[in-house]
């Protein structure tokens, strides 16, 4: 899974709906998110993706030997990744003060697709299970839409918690 930390996102589409949770309805948002991330971030997905993907430059990178630029195979276009994760922590960072706009501690991560570009990017989009706790995060998330300027982190379930500290 992808992990990154007050990196621009772009919150591309918003489905609104209720789930029963026992005998309770809960305002259930599934958040469409797309990042620009380094090809670095496919050795988190799987250590030999990466590689099966880019080539290193001919000449190499005297900086960053383990550099791979050059994609093998522009031709493969998007691809999918079956994973699900069903407790992730993601938050919507204030690009100025750097801190959470909103959080959520039990989202549910997958439907994850990413397209590999030539010059070490790649373009992840996935879905973010989500229950904002009242009506007024629900609207926040709506005014995230299509924001130019958002930030995001998500992190792996070993995040922190709310004094700041792992969870083990």
């Amino acid at each position: 899974m992808i992990t990154f930390e007050n990196h621009p996102v772009r919150l591309e589409h918003i489905n609104t709906r209720m789930e029963r949770h026992g005998d309770d309805e809960v305002l259930t948002m599934d958040l469409k998110l797309t990042a620009d991330l380094p090809n670095t971030s496919l050795d988190e997905m799987s250590p030999t993706l990466r590689r099966s993907l880019y080539d290193p430059d001919e000449d190499g990178d005297i900086l960053d030997p383990d550099s791979t630029p050059n994609l093998r195979n522009p031709q493969l276009g998007t691809l999918r990744w079956s994973i699900k994760v069903e407790r992730v922590w993601f938050s919507f960072v204030d690009p100025d003060e750097q801190e959470a706009l909103v959080a959520f501690s039990e989202a549910k991560f997958g439907r994850q697709v990413f397209t590999p570009k030539e010059g070490s990017t790649v373009t992840h989009t996935w879905r973010l299970q989500v229950h904002p706790q009242d009506k007024d995060v629900g609207a926040r998330i709506l005014s995230y839409l299509h924001r130019p300027d958002l930030r995001g982190m998500l992190l792996k379930a070993d995040y922190p918690d709310e004094d700041g500290e792992d969870d083990e």
